[in-house]
């Protein structure tokens, strides 16, 4: 697997919310992932948030994104542009679809010099620190954003190939990408702009999200999870509701049984050595759990899988 561009199989690797991988590295910032979303927990890619600029195109079937609070259903054809440091997921558009995406990930800085020089400054950070701008749909019915979206496709073709010089190649295709962006951001802000007032519960959402991440294997109560963020146990499930949706347990449960499926599949530890790994401290509450999200016992899941 090269270590410049892979395929997103590297995602799986992913720790924490705040995503712990780097999406290429500091020689080569960058990587393009093909999204099959069968390979993925629930076929979702959850919520997460990176330093990365990320643009993605739908090769095939179709993808609900969530940016923020902000739904968004993509056909074949269609993606988006996520902001850097903005929280996001995707899922199929339904039960019965099998989608295949492709994302585009890299720093900004990646196309400037470390945001020091005038391409950086002008073009790059006004877009970059705009906290209204968190997504926008790119939508093959106008022309400038199908120009990206064939864009994304065609690295994709690109990094599949690998031939000699294709790093060279990215990379300027990456500056005719964000060339567009920027010159029709700057003529005028499209309508399928995902704009959002930077609130403070965003902010307390990624601080209760990192620290459920970074405790999950101990007992942790909702008091901490709350206290983590500074607010208090009912503004806590107030938060959970209005971002994601979801009661602070149950995404606990969610995020501890993803680990847990994970070392089923990975390793040969014991059922119960993986149930107190990842933070349930009863075997007969884990296997409970784990049928109501899989409709089997982590020991017949491991077997089918």
């Amino acid at each position: 697997m090269n270590d410049d561009i892979s395929d997103f199989a590297d995602r799986k690797n992913i720790k924490q919310f705040r995503e712990a991988a780097s999406h290429g590295n500091p020689q080569f910032p960058m990587k393009i992932y093909k999204n099959d979303f069968s390979w993925y927990v629930n076929r979702t890619i959850d919520w997460h948030w990176h330093p990365e600029i990320e643009i993605a195109a739908v090769i095939s079937g179709r993808v609900t994104c969530f940016i923020n609070d902000t739904k968004i259903d993509l056909h074949e054809g269609e993606g988006f542009f996520i902001n850097s440091n903005t929280m996001h997921k995707e899922i199929p558009f339904d039960d019965s679809e099998q989608p295949i995406m492709t994302t585009v990930c890299f720093l900004p800085d990646f196309i400037g010099d470390c945001g020091s020089d005038l391409i950086s400054r002008k073009y790059i950070r006004p877009i970059v620190s705009d906290s209204s701008l968190k997504g926008i749909k790119l939508s093959d019915e106008i022309p400038w954003q199908g120009e990206m979206l064939d864009i994304v496709k065609r690295m994709l073709e690109l990094s599949d190939c690998k031939s000699w010089g294709y790093e060279l190649k990215c990379r300027n295709m990456l500056s005719e990408l964000w060339y567009s962006l920027a010159l029709n951001l700057h003529k005028e802000p499209p309508n399928t702009a995902v704009n959002h007032k930077m609130n403070v519960n965003e902010k307390r959402l990624k601080d209760m999200l990192s620290f459920i991440h970074s405790n999950f294997q101990r007992d942790i109560t909702i008091d901490e999870i709350a206290k983590s963020a500074n607010i208090s146990k009912s503004e806590c499930f107030r938060c959970f509701k209005s971002m994601i949706d979801k009661k602070p347990v149950t995404y606990l449960n969610e995020y501890r049984l993803k680990h847990a499926v994970d070392l089923l599949l990975t390793t040969d530890m014991q059922i119960t050595e993986i149930c107190f790994a990842c933070g349930f401290n009863h075997i007969s509450y884990f296997g409970k759990v784990f049928r109501q999200y899989y409709g089997m016992t982590p020991k017949q899941f491991r077997k089918n899988n």
